[in-house]
């Protein structure tokens, strides 16, 4: 009996001095839960190299992925990088921390003022006190200008029937909407039956000529030269030659849609500590300027672009006249506009 007793106990010495080994381990790691190149390599190795902290990357398509995830129970996740029409219902459902800027360096000294970021974020994190921006953008029109000429920078170049078939819209009611709706001088979270059926006429009209709403078009699809004119992102960039970009033009029409991805730290994130470092570490002047090479986006951080070799696509001010952030849909509004998108994908 007593053998048996000293057995348990020296197995139950050894499982704690096991956990306690692994726990001793699990702390000189960081995970981070973001979207795929959206943080560029060369800021995880240099990080890693100056703390010796092991940062684990996992990747999401989409908000609503990493929303499921966390709300299923996920709680190994450190950082987070969410739009910002997704933070308040992250903030209702408790999902971030409230950041202790004190450990962060001069990472909100450093935010650049034209920005107008503590503006902007009223709708959604006022004070930033629970978010840091990283992304600032705006979605806009690729044009190519080797076969579009002397073309209106406005969404209306989707009813130019010179280049019917050869056009595309992102696969993305939100997007889509939201343009159509702030196009005409209306929100982009409207549920008013008349605004939105206005908006719904005004996209049929653009549809008409557009070959197909697609999501990858504004990359690969002007790229390889199978569409000519597309609503999206600036990923034409990402895919051709440094010499081929001069065929290109991305501009912010009236309307458009502004995005903020930012940087978070998660409620349950079991490593704060070396997320509060590596955050401080990513926004210093020095490293951020390797997300402004990557991304090609104005810098959130100040003084960036004055020693940054590359410069952004697009200037701060086009974004500030043409777009506006949206603000959060609630579930009647999202139903509702989701009823009409899918309206619009019907009608041939």
């Amino acid at each position: 009996m007593h053998k048996k007793i000293v057995i348990l106990l020296m197995l139950i010495v050894v499982f704690v001095v096991g956990c306690g080994n692994n726990e001793s381990k699990d702390q000189n790691v960081l995970n981070i839960y973001t979207f795929t190149s959206f943080i560029p390599d060369k800021i995880i190795k240099d990080f890693e190299e100056e703390t010796n902290i092991k940062v684990n990357l996992s990747y999401y398509d989409n908000n609503d992925t990493m929303i499921a995830k966390l709300l299923a129970g996920a709680s190994d996740y450190d950082i987070l990088s969410p739009s910002t029409d997704y933070i308040p219902f992250m903030l209702n459902h408790d999902l971030l921390e409230k950041l202790d800027k004190s450990k962060l360096g001069s990472t909100f000294d450093n935010l650049d003022d034209r920005l107008k970021l503590f503006e902007i974020s009223k709708t959604y994190d006022e004070g930033l006190n629970y978010t840091i921006p990283y992304s600032y953008m705006a979605t806009g029109i690729t044009v190519n200008n080797k076969f579009v000429k002397n073309y209106e920078k406005s969404a209306d170049i989707f009813l130019d029937k010179k280049y019917k078939g050869r056009m595309a819209m992102l696969d993305d009611g939100r997007e889509v909407l939201g343009l159509a709706l702030q196009y005409l001088g209306y929100e982009s979270d409207s549920k008013d039956i008349d605004e939105l059926n206005k908006a719904k006429e005004k996209i049929n009209s653009w549809k008409a000529n557009i070959a197909k709403f697609d999501t990858n078009a504004s990359g690969k699809g002007i790229a390889s030269g199978e569409f000519v004119v597309v609503h999206g992102y600036p990923d034409v960039y990402y895919e051709v030659e440094k010499e081929e970009e001069i065929n290109f033009d991305y501009f912010i029409p009236k309307g458009a849609m502004m995005y903020i991805d930012s940087m978070v730290i998660a409620k349950a994130a079991p490593h704060k500590e070396n997320a509060y470092k590596f955050l401080e570490f990513l926004y210093r002047p020095e490293n951020f300027v390797e997300v402004l090479k990557s991304l090609r986006n104005p810098s959130v951080i100040k003084g960036v672009e004055e020693i940054s070799e590359v410069k952004p696509i697009i200037s701060v001010e086009e974004i500030l006249n043409n777009s506006k952030l949206p603000r959060a849909l609630d579930e009647e509004t999202k139903e509702i506009q989701d009823k009409i998108w899918n309206e619009i994908k019907l009608v041939k």
